[in-house]
């Protein structure tokens, strides 16, 4: 396994009888490894405020030691709330074993301006520790960061680049959330650099930086900008999300316009990116999150519970997305199965300590170890046919008289980015009703835990079910003769179909599901009896390594 068994740091939260969360509160945490044992966590301890019962992403810093490489865990409190201030972030800078803990501090009553108290805005202030992140004290420092309405927010890893200190943030900037960096050669005197331009349309959040030579790589959150919160919501559950990157060859100073990375899903929430000291470049990300509006209830399936992580080796395109973290519902409202807000640190090459949080409840750790190969086949197990299916050297025989589907199904490895690719024809079409699905003529079914392709042949064409649809749709024209079809998915869930090795040209976005992972086959009749029969000679699933141009 490419991840270790996770490591619960802390479970501490405030929940009601029913087991519910009795308010919702990000924990965001952060960790550094001083060595493969010795490691640091900090995450916020958010708290009810019966003044405020909305106020959310705001409490005290809590923190924990490992000096087994995350093992054990001995905790504390690195920052109070007090009556006149409480905290929205942590992260750890490392300065050859000193830390420093980077604190975003809220004034109560600045918060309390306006309807909206959430946290903002944020004063950066620090806390040094000397003895490896056993005891913390003050360490006074000097900001020049303009006024605004979100302050200082930082969320990603500072790092030492030509003798300089930087941290990446993100404040308002002109019209919209922008990101860039503060500077410092004494870590008590900050100046910050230019904000980057953002995408038109775009507001970026939550920046994270790397050096890559002289060139500094940032990678944001980006915020779709729409005319209400309405239609927002409409496109994060209909569309592919990306992250915002830019790159900078003066330190920071000033940025290229940024643009969009149609490797880089992100759905508005924090994506944790990192060089490794071989020169590898990691991300993980939610599979779907978003700002979507309503109750816990009507938000998508799988909103923001499933982690993915990618690598992409010095030179080379970014391999397939894999899955990273998938815990369990513990609550039925708030951050039902959330797996989020990731952060890491490498302690030997190839290997980090991660840390994210689960449900708004768990505070985890994991080994993250990226010298594993990947499967070159993900479906491991043999066929399960339903009665009215049967294989042969041929391949696999499907037919259905009246409306029940027969079926022939195999698990799959978990993995994000997936292609399949299968030679078959139909024998006998039905007719298709796009609404409940009768009259499946040649359908293929593929699960991967976070996302569903969903495809049927029929002699009309080839009929697929968007993200956010559950009504087929046809997509492509085609006759039945007996075809290799293929359809590649990218870790964004854009789904292409290629015909006979040839490119049709037609893409989707493919569904979010939680369904396990898996391959299906299988044809379904009508009510009236009009048979659906169709003939499988082979099919194959596996990891999608070609980058989809």
């Amino acid at each position: 396994m490419n991840v270790s068994e996770p490591v619960i740091v802390d479970s501490t939260a405030e929940r009601d009888g029913s087991g519910e969360l009795r308010h919702e509160g990000n924990r965001v945490p952060d960790i550094v490894a001083l060595d493969a044992d010795r490691w640091v966590v900090a995450w916020r301890a958010g708290l009810r405020d019966d003044r405020d019962p909305a106020a959310t992403d705001q409490g005290s810093i809590r923190y924990a030691r490992s000096s087994d490489g995350g093992r054990t865990w001995t905790k504390g409190t690195l920052a109070p709330a007090t009556a006149t201030h409480r905290f929205h972030y942590c992260v750890f800078l490392n300065d050859d074993g000193v830390l420093y803990a980077l604190l975003g501090r809220i004034t109560i009553a600045e918060d309390r301006v306006g309807n909206d108290v959430d946290g903002f805005p944020t004063r950066l202030a620090m806390k040094r520790s000397t003895d490896r992140g056993e005891t913390w004290s003050d360490f006074p420092i000097t900001v020049d960061v303009p006024g605004n309405n979100r302050g200082v927010v930082v969320a990603g890893k500072p790092l030492k680049h030509q003798g300089v200190w930087l941290i990446p943030y993100w404040r308002q900037g002109t019209r919209v959330s922008q990101a860039g960096v503060l500077r410092s050669t004494d870590l008590r005197t900050w100046t910050s650099g230019a904000l980057a331009e953002t995408p038109q349309g775009i507001g970026v959040e939550e920046p994270q930086i790397i050096a890559d030579g002289d060139t500094l790589l940032m990678v944001t959150r980006a915020l779709v900008r729409t005319a209400s919160p309405e239609k927002r919501d409409e496109y994060y559950r209909t569309h592919t999300a990306y992250s915002a990157i830019t790159t900078s060859t003066d330190g920071g100073l000033t940025w290229a316009p940024m643009t969009l990375d149609p490797d880089l899903p992100n759905y508005y929430v924090k994506t944790f990116y990192a060089r490794g000291a071989d020169g590898r470049h990691l991300a993980i990300y939610n599979t779907l999150a978003g700002p979507f509006a309503g109750s816990a209830q009507s938000k998508p399936d799988r909103h923001r519970e499933v982690l993915h992580y990618k690598v992409r080796e010095p030179g080379e395109p970014w391999q397939p997305g894999r899955l990273f973290a998938d815990g369990p519902r513990l609550t039925k409202g708030a951050a039902r199965g959330w797996d989020v807000y990731p952060s890491g640190d490498e302690f030997a090459p190839g290997k980090f300590a991660i840390v994210w949080e689960h449900n708004q409840i768990n505070i985890k750790v994991a080994i993250l170890d990226l010298d594993h190969d990947l499967p070159l086949d993900l479906a491991p197990g043999s066929w399960t046919l339903d009665p009215g299916a049967r294989q042969d050297e041929t391949g696999i025989h499907l037919r259905s008289t009246t409306a029940t589907p027969v079926k022939a199904t195999t698990p799959l490895i978990a993995l994000c980015d997936f292609t399949v690719e299968f030679h078959g024809r139909v024998i006998d079409d039905s007719a298709l009703d796009p609404r409940t699905g009768q009259g499946v003529s040649l359908g293929t079914k593929v699960c991967n835990g976070a996302r569903r392709l969903m495809l049927t042949i029929q002699r009309g064409g080839v009929w697929t079910m968007r993200k956010g649809s559950t009504t087929w749709e046809r997509v492509h024209s085609a006759s039945m003769a007996e075809t290799t079809w293929k359809v590649t998915t990218d870790s964004a869930g854009l789904a292409r179909l290629f015909r006979d090795e040839e490119d049709t040209g037609v893409t989707w976005i493919i569904q979010d599901s939680s369904e396990k992972p898996g391959l299906t086959h299988w044809v379904a009749g009508t009510p009236g009896g009009n048979t659906a029969e169709a003939h499988i000679a082979w099919t194959k699933v596996t990891p999608t390594i070609a980058p989809i141009e």
